[in-house]
């Protein structure tokens, strides 16, 4: 692992404000400091990712969707861009595009395996495939590292056997 340089945690503070920014809802300072950050870091993919969770929140999923994908051309190793861009796919029912977007980020050093569960369940869930979704959150209950993805796999769980009526 390298060590940290200069650059990189000045960039990772810039990162971090932004971030608070947005806790705050200072979402054009926030934006317009992404922007820069933008330029400043081209090969960097969190400034899209940001850039990309905003329009997804304000309802913008096509500029969001621009966004996850130059954060992908930015960093393809940036584990956060796969599974927001994957919701996006879900809810547009794009299901084989999203399949193929959770398998490529399963090969990824830095991932987080209850996610890839989690959103692969998402997806099964949307496609009507409540068995198959049920053994990914179940998966994804095997891997979590926190109590908040146990109980969101929980919570996602029993929605499915609600609507299967097993319950």
């Amino acid at each position: 692992m390298k060590p940290l340089s200069s650059e990189l945690a000045k960039f990772k503070e810039e990162i971090f404000i932004v971030q608070n920014d947005v806790k705050s809802a200072y979402y054009e300072r926030a934006i317009n400091r992404l922007f820069e950050l933008v330029v400043l870091y081209p090969n960097q993919a969190e400034p899209f990712y940001e850039l990309g969770k905003l329009a997804y929140n304000f309802w913008r999923n096509d500029e969001a969707e621009n966004y996850y994908i130059k954060a992908l051309k930015a960093d393809p190793e940036y584990f956060p861009t796969y599974t927001q861009y994957a919701l996006i796919l879900i809810k547009e029912h794009r299901f084989d595009e999203a399949e193929a977007l959770l398998q490529n980020s399963k090969k990824l050093r830095n991932r987080e395996d209850s996610d890839i569960y989690f959103y692969s369940g998402m997806l099964y869930q949307h496609k009507g495939e409540l068995e198959l979704a049920i053994e990914n959150y179940t998966n994804g209950i095997n891997v979590s590292i926190n109590e908040a993805q146990i109980d969101l796999n929980l919570k996602f769980i029993r929605a499915c056997k609600e609507l299967r009526g097993w319950e």
